[in-house]
This record gives structure tokens, C-alpha cells and sequence, in this order.
């Protein structure tokens, strides 16, 4: 599984996947013709399930915005056992923070299905930024508040046990559906998930199964529907 960092095709971005990405913490606030400017240097990618993004420890090349699909970043322990780090969804960017680290990417990104990418190019948005120190400052402080955020996710994953980890996650990701119901469409195989929240995949099958014949939740494929979620953030599993 080779990185395809660098290999960029010739198509550009769609005018309406530019203005989404635009709306983005890092792009908000600038002037048209800076982005513009931005817009110029980017390219799509499209992956198919499996394809390596970048790989740890790489130069940095580009920075990513999701359109479609999921991205696994993910890093190798000394032991060689590989730690899920985060899901990337669409509408959402990932390696950004490296322009600020001086050195290469920090994790492997793999794509979960297939994907489509836009790269921007970062040679180029260092060289931007270096123009204007009041764009580094607009771009830190939404960088900032992503960190905040995964800050917080770290706190979970140190403090909580894995079961309150688990409870916490089917809180957070669950949203209604059609019907009324609050549902839990799992994001990416189960084996990922547990990787995610901290957990062995034997572990989160037995606490989904706990939780089943407690009556708090159904299990249907790779959808949880809760069915009682004032029960289940109550409960005690261990």
C-alpha cells in the first residue's frame, strides 16, 4: 500500500466543493481574492478503500479536505499494533496542523472506503502565509479550536473506563432518523471503532450485547438504535 501524496489528478474541485470549503474554520475569514489565490493550488484525489493518503513520518506535501467519504488516521506502535487515532468525515480537513510543526506528517492516513479528496498544496499555503503574519493568526485560531477538541477526546480516553468510553461515543454520534428513533450509523468497521474509543473489538461486541439485553439498544447491522438513552447513560456495565 503505496502513499499517493504527490500524485494529484489533473481535475480541480467543483465551484460548489470550493464554496463548502470555504466556510471551513481555516478558509472562513478570508478575503476572495486570497482564496482564490488558495483555490488555484488545489487539486482532487480520489482513493479507493484501503489507499494510503500519506504515510507516517513523510515530508508534508499537502493538507486535505474530505468531499466524500472517510479517512482512517492512524499510528504504529513500537510493538507494530496499529492505533486509530481519529475518523475524518466529510467536511472536514486533516494534516493542517503540520504547516505549523516544522516536519513531516505525524500519523498514516488511509482511506475508510472510497474517497474523494481536495489537496492544497503546501508549499504554496506556506509561502501564502509567510506573506502575512495576520493570516497565520486567523488560521492558528481555528486550528486552535480543532485542538481543543481533540483534547477533550484524549480526556475521555484516559480518564474514562472503556465501557463509559463506549456510552459516551453512542451519545455523541447518535442523531434521529426519519422514523423518530436516535440512531448510531457506525462510521467505519467495528474493529476501527474499538480502535477509536480504546477498546479490544471483543470487548465492544460483549458491551453492545450487555447493552442489547438490557433492552437500551438494537443492534442492526452497522446501525445501533437506542431505545432507552436515559437507561443506558445510567447503566453500569462492569
Amino acid at each position: 500500500m503505496s502513499p499517493t501524496t504527490g500524485h494529484v489528478q489533473p481535475a480541480k474541485p467543483s465551484d460548489a466543493e470550493l464554496g463548502v470549503m470555504r466556510r471551513s474554520y481555516l478558509f472562513a475569514g478570508l478575503e476572495d481574492a486570497d482564496y482564490a489565490d488558495i483555490c488555484a493550488h488545489t487539486g482532487i484525489l480520489t482513493l479507493p478503500s484501503g489507499q494510503m493518503v500519506f504515510a507516517q513520518n513523510t515530508p508534508l506535501t499537502a493538507i486535505f479536505w474530505v468531499v466524500e467519504g472517510m479517512v482512517k488516521l492512524t499510528r504504529i506502535s513500537p510493538q507494530g499494533d496499529e492505533k486509530v487515532i481519529e475518523l475524518i468525515s466529510p467536511g472536514r480537513f486533516f494534516a493542517e496542523a503540520v504547516l505549523f510543526m516544522g516536519n513531516g506528517y505525524p500519523v498514516n492516513a488511509v482511506a475508510q472506503g472510497a474517497c474523494r479528496l481536495i489537496s492544497v498544496d503546501a508549499a504554496h499555503l506556506k509561502d501564502w502565509l509567510a506573506q502575512d503574519t495576520q493570516r497565520c493568526f486567523r488560521m492558528m485560531a481555528g486550528i486552535s479550536m480543532r485542538l481543543h477538541k481533540l483534547v477533550a477526546d484524549i480526556d475521555r480516553l484516559t480518564l474514562m473506563k472503556g465501557t463509559d468510553r463506549l456510552l459516551q461515543y453512542l451519545v455523541d454520534h447518535s442523531e434521529p432518523d426519519d422514523s423518530g428513533s436516535t440512531v448510531v450509523e457506525f462510521e467505519a468497521p467495528k474493529q476501527v471503532i474499538a480502535s477509536r474509543i480504546g477498546i479490544k473489538p471483543e470487548t465492544l461486541s460483549r458491551l453492545l450485547h450487555k447493552l442489547t439485553d438490557q433492552g437500551c439498544i438494537e443492534v442492526r447491522g452497522a446501525k445501533v438504535v437506542i431505545t432507552d438513552i436515559e437507561r443506558m447513560r445510567q447503566i453500569k456495565l462492569d
